[in-house]
C-alpha cells in the first residue's frame, strides 16, 4: 500500500514537471511580455519633466536634467552631451524641446538595456529577458506614439523586432527541458534594426 502511494506521488511530481517544462518552452512574445511592469525609472523622470514643464517649474525641470544625466554615469551610453540642449530647453521654457530632450535621455536608456545583455555575453537569461521587457515598455510608454502617428507600419516593425529579440535570447529550460541557446547574431540585428527605425521618427535622437 505504502509503495503504491509513494508511486502515485512520484507520478504527480513528473507530471507537474512536465508542466512546467512546457510552460517555459511555450513562451511566445505575448506571455513573456505580460508581466513586465516594472517600469523604468527614466521613462517616469520623462512624464515628471513634462509634467513640470507644463506647470513652468523650471527649476525643477533642471534638477530632474541633472538627475536624468547622473543615472547613466558609468553606463555604455552616457548622457551628459545632453546638457546644453536641457539647457537651451529650459532657458527658452520652451515645453516641446523639452518633452523632446528627455526622450532622447529615454531612448538611451532603452538603447543601454538593448546592448547589456550583449556586453554581458548573454549570461544571465532572466536579467537579459527582464531587461527588454522594460526597454519594450518604455518605447511603448514613451516614443512609440510618435512613431505611430507618423508612420504606423515602423511602429509595428519595431515592436516584431522586439519580439525577435526575445526569441533570440533563447531559453535556460528546466532541468535541461526546452534548453536553447541564444542567437547573438539574429539579437543584435534586431536591436540595430529597432534604433535604425526609431531614429526615422526621431532624427535629432543620439
Amino acid at each position: 500500500m505504502f509503495l503504491k502511494e509513494l508511486m502515485q506521488v512520484r507520478n504527480l511530481f513528473i507530471v507537474f514537471i512536465l508542466i512546467l517544462s512546457l510552460s517555459l518552452i511555450a513562451t511566445d512574445s505575448a506571455s513573456a511580455y505580460s508581466y513586465a511592469e516594472k517600469e523604468d525609472p527614466m521613462a517616469i523622470l520623462f512624464k515628471s519633466a513634462v509634467s513640470a514643464a507644463k506647470k513652468g517649474d523650471w527649476p525643477k525641470v533642471s534638477e530632474y536634467a541633472r538627475k536624468g544625466m547622473a543615472e547613466q554615469k558609468g553606463h555604455i551610453f552616457e548622457a551628459d552631451f545632453l546638457s546644453p540642449a536641457f539647457k537651451a530647453a529650459v532657458d527658452a521654457k520652451d515645453v516641446s524641446a523639452t518633452a523632446e530632450v528627455f526622450a532622447n535621455l529615454v531612448y538611451i536608456s532603452i538603447r543601454e538595456k538593448l546592448h547589456r545583455t550583449v556586453r554581458e555575453a548573454f549570461k544571465n537569461f532572466k536579467s537579459s529577458r527582464a531587461r527588454l521587457q522594460i526597454a519594450r515598455k518604455s518605447y511603448l510608454d514613451v516614443l512609440d506614439g510618435n512613431v505611430k502617428k507618423q508612420d504606423p507600419e515602423r511602429s509595428g516593425a519595431i515592436l516584431k523586432q522586439f519580439d525577435i529579440a526575445l526569441k533570440s535570447l533563447g531559453n535556460p529550460g528546466f532541468f535541461g527541458v526546452g534548453k536553447k541557446q541564444p542567437d547573438k547574431s539574429r539579437y543584435s540585428e534586431a536591436v540595430k534594426t529597432i534604433e535604425t527605425l526609431i531614429i526615422q521618427t526621431f532624427p535629432s535622437f543620439k
